[in-house]
């Protein structure tokens, strides 16, 4: 009786073993994205339920990384980063934006990425060198992008209090107003 318990138990491991994991295809990952995505944004719910938003930074990543030529990967990185931020994640949602820039240095979403990453720099950690260095990264990088002037300005506000801030503006207003 002991060795039929011992060849059951080690036949139902050696087949456990063999069984393979189910592949998801592309199909399936972007079904469960869009579900998901109902689930937390379209169905009314908020956004309150972490393990679904972990879930879909997942799915997320899985699509981006296993098909990295498609054009949906470089928004799945960035959706990614977007929900790591509703989570407070910050460096997590940092990596998350390298991944994106690192892989699709050409794509159209790296200049927003660019500035995501220096917002969360800026706003989230307080590391005011960092956003200032990727700021800059975006200005030479991506000339001829319509964010540049609006990194340029930023940058300019970087450390800056908000009454700073308003400070700087009125007198811009008043010089640019005295010019006319």
């Amino acid at each position: 009786m002991k060795n039929l318990s011992l060849i059951v138990f080690l036949s139902v491991l050696v087949f456990s073993c063999n069984t393979k994991p189910k592949m998801l295809t592309k199909q399936d990952l972007v079904n469960e994205i869009d579900s998901l995505e109902y689930q937390i944004y379209k169905s009314g719910e908020e956004l309150l339920d972490n393990r679904k938003q972990e879930r879909l930074i997942g799915a997320y990543k899985d699509y981006a990384k296993k098909f990295r030529s498609d054009s949906l990967a470089a928004k799945y990185w960035f959706k990614a980063a977007q929900i790591q931020i509703n989570l407070g994640e910050s460096l997590n949602a940092i990596k998350t934006l390298d991944s994106l820039i690192a892989n699709y240095p050409k794509n159209k979403l790296t200049p927003s990425a660019l500035q995501f990453k220096a917002f969360i720099y800026d706003d989230r950690l307080g590391k005011i060198d960092e956003a200032r260095a990727t700021l800059d990264e975006l200005i030479n990088n991506f000339p001829e992008s319509e964010l540049v002037e609006n990194a340029k300005a930023y940058k300019e506000t970087l450390g800056k209090s908000p009454e700073e801030i308003i400070v700087e503006m009125e007198a811009k207003a008043k010089e640019n107003k005295s010019k006319e």
